[in-house]
């Protein structure tokens, strides 16, 4: 073999491989994984020109794999104002909201008429309730549309120039699969809207141009992220991201799934299936429903505190009918194209099953390792549907940890302790992946390892003990079963020979510590392919 161009050394190498290797060293020749074994053994290797790096006992892990994300949704929401409550961040009432999209304002300085835009807001855990409104956006930005997103991405809160573009005013009926929140006793919209009353603004708003791209994909590498999905694009996002491969390579690489209704221009454009600069669009996303804590979830057992609107009897809302869905499934498989549909409650997860069977009885071939996304207020018996139809799921159990008491609140105890069920599935032969679905939750990977040990909301509470893994099981579901996942595990997800050196140096060995200590495990150093692109 020819000398390495990198040694790591004096490290905990945790390979993620089948046998759950654990080295001292790796060597990196061309931007691949050219040996892992002992220090002895990669130092006899090094030459003149070999960079070695003594690591001082630090930890050394594959990249990591964000099996779902929004590039293009976190891309332009950077630079706008940030609303999370605490841990995340520490908005606590709406006056604390109010002054940031003041700030965020001033710091863009929208033209009149131009959009002020807030992210992560909600309301659910603010200190007055959060109650918004158009009329409040309308008084403190007269000048200006305004669009406050909730953090769950499937609603938000709009001014009265807003709500006109979109034509809903008094008595205008809810749209199929969307829901438009009144004033209490009246006919008259909020400014808050739900799923189809309010996802064709917040597409119109994604638009970014190379400078924010580089941010967000640096964002990704800082916290140890060689691989990120881009969980629904549009065409022109797809293209977009496209350009600025082919100008430069990607910082990390990036996945693109076009989202479902322009998924036959993305047929027809031929980059389906394509690679370019670390950019590569790999398949189609359906939203098939909302999210548990928006109450929008669709789900066969109805909500303890009904809907976002005030409904009761409440099942959530599916976004797509039965035979929207089978269509589009049809399409995809019939063109070899990978299917990721977002699914959060268990009658989500059954319009899915429905379509695969509908499809594949008329005799359509599925490509293979559909992914139901999130997979979280879901049924066990729907864990065998899964494993029989092929399924990989990618669950999401930071919500144990941030919203956990919300689902408590909204479901009950028995289906919220069962939300991303990832001991049962990898129990019957899965390899459920975790995400951050950033920017709905941090890109954190380590805080995604330890919800899915812990399971630990903020009350303190355990959502579903019987459903905690271990962290070498939380690892992989970050690493090698989300290359897997991806279809990309004969070149990442794993420290072996061959594969991309996709690496990050950890501060400590999150297998080795206490349980409630790895979540504070830092990334010390991220590598793309044996190139540093983060260094702290």
């Amino acid at each position: 073999m020819s000398t390495p161009d990198l040694i790591l050394t004096n490290a905990t190498v945790i390979t993620v491989d089948d046998a759950a290797t654990v080295a001292e060293a790796v060597a990196v020749t061309d931007g691949l994984v050219s040996a892992v074994g002992t220090a002895a053994e990669i130092g006899a290797l090094a030459g003149d020109a070999t960079e070695v790096v003594d690591l001082g006992g630090r930890t050394v892990v594959p990249g990591f794999v964000d099996a779902h994300s929004h590039v293009s949704m976190g891309a332009p929401y950077v630079k706008h104002a940030a609303l999370h409550t605490p841990p995340v961040g520490d908005t606590r009432t709406v006056e604390d909201a109010i002054r940031k999209l003041h700030e965020a304002k001033e710091r863009n300085d929208p033209a009149p008429g131009e959009y002020v835009i807030g992210w992560g807001y909600f309301p659910d855990l603010m200190d007055d309730g959060g109650v918004l409104t158009a009329e409040i956006l309308d008084r403190e930005f007269p000048d200006h549309r305004v669009a406050v997103v909730h953090v769950s991405g499937h609603g938000g809160f709009v001014n009265s120039r807003v709500l006109e573009d979109a034509g809903y005013g008094p008595g205008s009926p809810n749209p199929d699969g969307g829901t438009i929140v009144r004033l209490p006793g009246t006919d008259v919209p909020s400014g808050e809207l739900w799923e189809q009353a309010w996802m064709p603004l917040v597409f119109s708003l994604l638009s970014y141009g190379e400078a924010e791209l580089d941010a967000m994909l640096a964002e990704y590498a800082r916290w140890g992220v060689t691989t990120v999905q881009d969980g629904a694009a549009t065409a022109e996002q797809i293209e977009t991201i496209r350009g600025f491969a082919e100008k430069k390579p990607l910082l990390v690489d990036v996945r693109s799934l076009a989202i479902f209704n322009e998924l036959p221009e993305v047929l027809e454009s031929g980059l389906m299936g394509t690679t370019a600069g670390g950019h590569t669009v790999q398949g189609v996303k359906l939203i098939l429903d909302g999210s548990p804590q928006g109450r929008t979830a669709h789900v066969t057992e109805e909500y303890v505190t009904g809907g976002p609107g005030g409904e009761q009897h409440w099942h959530g809302l599916a976004v797509i009918d039965q035979p929207t869905t089978d269509h589009f499934v049809d399409l995809a498989y019939r063109n070899g194209v990978q299917v990721f549909a977002h699914c959060n409650g268990d009658a989500a997860v059954d319009q899915l099953l429905s379509a695969h069977r509908t499809v594949t009885a008329a005799g359509v071939t599925p490509p293979g390792r559909t992914v139901p996304i999130h997979s979280q207020v879901m049924r066990h018996d729907q864990l065998d549907e899964y494993v029989a139809a092929g399924f990989e799921p990618s669950m999401f159990t930071i919500h144990a940890y941030l919203f956990g008491d919300i689902h408590i609140k909204n479901f009950g105890e028995e289906r919220a302790f069962g939300i991303s069920p990832m001991r049962s599935a990898i129990d019957k032969g899965l390899r459920p992946t975790n995400h951050s679905d950033y920017p709905i939750t941090p890109i954190n990977p380590l805080v995604l390892l330890w919800s899915s040990v812990s399971r630990t909301s903020l009350n303190g509470v355990v959502l579903g003990e019987g459903e905690r893994i271990t962290p070498l099981e939380g690892l992989r579901a970050l690493t090698i079963d989300a290359a897997y996942e991806h279809r990309t595990e004969h070149d990442r997800g794993s420290i072996e020979v061959g594969k991309l050196a996709d690496l990050v140096v950890l501060s400590d060995n999150p297998l080795e510590v206490e349980t409630d200590a790895i979540k504070d495990v830092q990334v010390v150093r991220t590598l793309k392919r044996g190139v540093t692109v983060f260094d702290a």
